[in-house]
């Protein structure tokens, strides 16, 4: 027999109500974690998404990336070599300026892949992330990315053909950029002309001297050059990439369906449990328990739900991130990241669709007469 005194406490009704309707605590709890996994998902998907792009600037030295102004993707931008370059290195803040051409090409094995196109002088940059090889010497040599060669089956020694040529995989190579393991690496100048782009790039690396303001430096380019856009940062990337932007307010779209969705189901839940419990709270009452503890009792209950919810849904959130990585090419664009930000974010909202889900009932359950209540069949 339990204890009538525990059992008659506020944690010890809230335990017992969410109990003995296991199957619907159950149910309420998998429909709000549905909002909890999206919210993991997106959330750890962009973040490693801007994780990966600052990265890329910011890549053995970096400090800003130079693309065409005005367009609406990065892979659209198309700055003359020569002249751009010239541009960069008038500005005495600027130590280098490092040109890029990127293009896509399909490979046996592979939809698609990403190409870069760099002169073999500045390939030296990939030397400290090769994990087997050298970096290429040659104009028939590639590197690639640790992503390319697995999907590819290709191995350093090994031959691969791209847009109708063949070449020897020289090195491989993974750094901390997951658009750079998904890509292969090649000589600049010859990319250019099997791509038809002689004489052209697609962005600039910039590394500054020691002491100078990215910010200034940025502003002073920008307003001398206003053909090209600057970027220090993935919040900056706007100015190239509208996807970015994207992104982030999908995350924010889906967080609030999460939280109207999941607050009508937990206030469905609560109103049928506080409909069928009108008698039970009338002898709560008639034994002295005040409005305020029966709205704690149904909104701890709520929260409750809440929490089940959102550890649910955290652990598929990552599974189904995990699972977006294992898909075919997403694997060279997405690499999640599974810091604070998600989970916070995920119990914030599973704890306030509870409240919000749990706060109509709880008003309900304390005006219930206790009279009246124990009158009800």
């Amino acid at each position: 027999m339990n204890p009538p005194v525990r059992s008659l406490t506020l944690r010890g009704m809230t335990w017992r109500n969410l109990y003995r309707q296991k199957v619907r605590t159950c149910l309420t709890a998998l429909g709000v974690s549905v909002g909890v996994v999206a919210i993991v998902a997106f959330t750890s998907i962009v973040r490693g998404l801007w994780q990966a792009v600052n990265a890329s600037i910011k890549l053995d030295g970096g400090e800003m990336i130079v693309f065409q102004a005005g367009i609406a993707g990065d892979f659209l931008s198309i700055l003359d070599e020569d002249e751009t370059k010239a541009k960069l290195l008038a500005d005495p803040a600027v130590e280098k300026a490092t040109g890029a051409l990127g293009h896509f090409a399909r490979l046996k094995n592979m939809a698609f892949t990403i190409v870069i196109g760099m002169h073999v002088e500045d390939i030296e940059l990939f030397r400290r992330h090769l994990t087997d090889g050298r970096v290429m010497q040659r104009e028939d040599e590639v590197l690639l990315g640790y992503l390319v060669a697995k999907s590819a089956k290709k191995k350093v020694g090994d031959e691969i053909e791209v847009y109708g040529r063949t070449f020897r995989v020289s090195g491989i190579f993974r750094n901390e950029v997951v658009f750079h393991n998904g890509a292969l690496v090649m000589s600049l100048p010859l990319l250019q002309t099997l791509t038809q782009r002689e004489g052209k790039v697609t962005l600039f690396q910039l590394r500054l001297r020691p002491g100078e303001d990215t910010d200034e430096v940025m502003d002073r380019i920008e307003g001398k050059h206003p053909d090209l856009a600057l970027v220090a940062n993935a919040s900056q990337y706007n100015k190239v990439d509208i996807g970015m932007d994207a992104t982030r307010s999908a995350v924010w779209a889906v967080g609030f369906m999460a939280i109207v969705i999941g607050a009508v189901i937990v206030t469905n839940t609560m109103w049928m449990s506080v409909h069928e419990r009108t008698r039970e709270i009338g002898v709560l009452r008639a034994l002295g328990w005040s409005k305020r503890g029966i709205m704690g009792m149904i909104l701890i209950e709520s929260a409750g739900v809440g929490m089940v919810a959102c550890v649910v849904g955290c652990v598929f959130g990552v599974g189904l991130a995990e699972l977006t990585t294992h898909m075919p090419m997403m694997n060279q664009f997405v690499s999640p990241t599974y810091d604070a930000v998600p989970f916070l974010l995920a119990f914030a909202v599973a704890l306030l669709l509870s409240l919000l889900g749990g706060a109509a009932p709880a008003w309900r359950a304390a005006r219930i007469s206790p009279v009246e209540a124990l009158r009800y069949e």
